[in-house]
């Protein structure tokens, strides 16, 4: 083994026992459990604020998103009372680009793009998108991946001493990308029911989730691999979380239908 091989051995362990040493813990609403994390809640914040600033700068948001689909604001609510953190402000948007695609960023800010909306057919697909999106949240899915990056492109000297602010700064404009949000088949079949569970809570019918993945399957369909939509461009196959979602949904209530409404929060 060379010198410069196990210089970089020993530069990695380095950081990862630092990383070790430096980790908060925080209760994980999803899992139900306390893990370890490099950054605190309100660091997340913070990186989640950075990176919402770099979104504004990139895309072209809509100032007036309920101009654009009248009762954004209010299903957003809805369904972000929902939430297993309640600590988080959440924020909605909508960007327009002709994409079928909505991602989360840390900290709470979601985002769908004027091309899914195009496709939605109504609000209870769409509960079911945000609800999808605010699981990842959640789950601080978006998070745990820019811990990885974070491990491999800031100096642990920046990443845990006083130049911290910097570091989450630096991660966000030289790491952070939509690429970066995809995520395992088990964080996607997770996020499906959590988003279909969000949905229901909050007087939707959950079935909107089926609905919308069936449009999408369709286009996909007749478009080609070309045509995938991006919603859909992660692990799990468009039938499986189908067939996932049926199975969470009838889990629901016994007395559950396609019919199921709760007007008084419509």
């Amino acid at each position: 083994m060379g010198k410069r091989m196990k210089k970089e051995i020993w530069s990695i362990m380095l950081v990862l026992l630092i990383a070790l040493s430096g980790c908060a813990t925080y209760y994980n609403p999803v899992t139900g459990k306390q893990e370890k994390t490099l950054y605190s809640e309100q660091e997340e914040k913070d990186l989640g604020k950075a990176a919402n600033e770099k979104i504004l700068r990139e895309y072209k948001v809509l100032s007036n998103p309920d101009a654009y689909y009248p009762g954004f604001t209010r299903l957003c609510a809805a369904i972000a009372a929902q939430s297993g953190r309640p600590t988080l402000s959440y924020s909605f948007g909508i960007i327009e680009k002709n994409e079928i695609n909505a991602f989360s960023l840390p900290g709470g800010y979601i985002y769908v793009y004027t091309g899914l909306l195009a496709k939605i057919k109504n609000e209870d697909e769409l509960a079911g998108v945000i609800g999808h999106e605010l699981s990842h949240i959640e789950a601080r899915d978006a998070l745990k991946k820019m811990e990885a990056v974070t491990l491999y492109t800031i100096p642990a000297q920046i990443l845990f001493g006083s130049g911290r602010q910097q570091a989450i700064q630096k991660v966000v404009d030289t790491s952070f990308n939509l690429s970066l949000l995809r995520y395992s088949r088990q964080d996607e079949l997770r996020a499906d029911a959590d988003g279909a569970r969000y949905a229901f809570q909050a007087g939707y019918d959950p079935l909107g989730m089926i609905s919308f993945f069936q449009t999408l399957e369709k286009i996909e369909k007749e478009s080609g691999v070309a045509g995938i939509p991006v919603f859909l461009m992660d692990h799990p196959d468009t039938q499986a979380r189908i067939r996932n979602l049926e199975k969470v949904i009838a889990s629901f209530s016994r007395t559950y239908s396609p019919a199921w409404k709760v007007e008084t929060l419509r």
